[in-house]
């Protein structure tokens, strides 16, 4: 096999019907110094009778695996090509013409960028053209990379791959976002804002299955800050505020939903969170220290009257907070976790996100959101003026809005010491929108009660 500049691996899997238009937007690149390698691995469709057309093209080379998946499929192509770039295409999806001269000369031109990746336009199953997705300029408008761009039209060095050890095999999902995180920890990236890749949106999108989806990027962050030896070297301290107002003639946290209080949702998750140093409920009500103290959470005194008043904020509570503790303990925690009780459905799960996500991107704090993507609007000059995410065809990501849902909260002890709270770099976790349920009216209760009635929260 000679020995081309570009290696493009494609990644096949019952893809046939998309396979063919994949191959001719390589073969029909404006840059000619590449080479395709198709990895069918286990296709049962007619997609290897499809890859015999090209036998007699010498820039297409195919490599037949017995269905091992979507990461070991790529490392096998990977390991079958010669190129000094890398790139991969899905089978799904499509380049347009010019993205291999585009992102080949970037890389040439820029020896200390070892990354580079395109913007892109989202399509339907026929590739007609649903939105033009703009990445934010890496570096110029950002500068925590806690979103990933998509794994096909990403254009790296072999060296960095192989310096990697490759995608990791275990992951059946999340194996681009895996390698992604191990790619900004050690080498440069950069985005050309061109639409160079046509990804096609429809219902068997891997990406489309948001819980395996989540919980495959949780595993993929805990496995990076446990190698980095960061997860432990941190004291967490977890608070769930409990002011004791009445709601209905009863205190809000022994307010109850199905068999447990309201509290007692948020204290017993809080529990099961590894990686909290210690669990605070902070209230002002001697009843709910009772029950908290009853659900083995420590209340080490009662908040003072004056902080118990709504128009206190939450971040002069902590801070009185921490301040006792470490006058009265000498206890002086890293980070503090905010749990607050009227988004019951938040779980463990995700406060150990929320921890490692503050630690693997060096977050001042961490939030948690739904992302919202309904329409919003504003009384303008001339009436109503669209806000935000707005534009059919241009979507710009850094307009994507996310909802804060007000679940959870992981902010640096000493922000709060010094009269902050969030800070500057601001990450999130995603939830899903059951899971982000606020209970504020009485219809957000009989919600959740029909939500328990259901079964898959208890």
């Amino acid at each position: 096999m000679s020995t081309s500049k570009v290696s493009v691996v494609v990644t096949a899997h019952n893809y046939a019907k998309h396979l063919d238009q994949a191959v001719r937007s390589v073969l029909g690149q404006t840059y000619t110094d590449f080479e395709v390698v198709v990895v069918d691995d286990g296709s049962t469709d007619h997609t290897a009778s499809l890859l015999d057309t090209y036998a007699d093209d010498a820039r297409v080379h195919v490599v037949r695996l017995d269905g091992v998946g979507l990461a070991a499929a790529a490392n096998r192509g990977i390991a079958a090509s010669r190129g000094e770039y890398l790139i991969r295409l899905d089978a799904d999806d499509y380049f347009d013409e010019n993205i291999l001269l585009v992102e080949s000369h970037f890389l040439d031109t820029h020896p200390n960028v070892q990354m580079v990746f395109p913007d892109y336009y989202r399509v339907d199953h026929r590739g007609g053209i649903l939105e033009h997705v703009r990445l934010p300029k890496v570096h110029d408008e950002v500068t925590l990379l806690d979103r990933s761009p998509l794994a096909a039209g990403a254009m790296f060095r072999r060296w960095c791959f192989e310096a990697l050890g490759g995608y990791d095999e275990t992951l059946a999902y999340q194996e681009d976002y895996d390698f992604w995180i191990r790619f900004i920890d050690r080498f440069n990236v950069y985005n050309v804002n061109l639409p160079l890749l046509y990804y096609r949106q429809h219902d068997r999108n891997m990406s489309r299955n948001f819980e395996r989806r989540m919980e495959a990027r949780r595993r993929v962050k805990e496995k990076f800050v446990e190698t980095k030896g960061i997860r432990t070297s941190k004291r967490v301290l977890g608070v769930v505020p409990a002011m004791a107002r009445v709601r209905d003639g009863r205190k809000l946290p022994l307010v109850p939903l199905g068999d447990r209080s309201l509290l007692a949702w948020t204290v017993d998750e809080a529990r099961e969170t590894k990686l909290l140093d210690r669990l605070v409920v902070s209230t002002e009500d001697a009843e709910v220290a009772r029950l908290a103290r009853d659900l083995h959470a420590d209340v080490p005194f009662l908040r003072p009257r004056e902080l118990a008043r709504s128009s206190v904020s939450v971040e002069e509570t902590l801070r009185h907070l921490l301040e006792r503790l470490a006058q009265e303990e000498g206890y002086r925690p890293d980070l503090v976790a905010v749990l607050h009780i009227h988004t019951p459905f938040r779980r463990a799960a995700h406060v150990t996100e929320a921890i490692d996500t503050l630690l693997l991107y060096q977050a001042d704090s961490v939030l948690s959101v739904t992302q919202d993507l309904t329409y919003h609007w504003r009384r303008g000059r001339e009436g109503l003026e669209p806000v935000g995410y707005q534009k059919r065809l241009l979507r710009e990501e850094k307009e994507t809005i996310f909802k804060e849902n007000g679940a959870l909260y992981v902010t640096s002890a000493d922000l709060i010491r010094n009269g902050g709270f969030l800070g500057t770099r601001v990450s999130y976790v995603e939830m899903a929108a059951h899971e982000s349920l606020r209970l504020e009216t009485d219809f957000d209760f009989w919600v959740a009660q029909q939500m328990l009635a259901g079964g898959p929260f208890r």
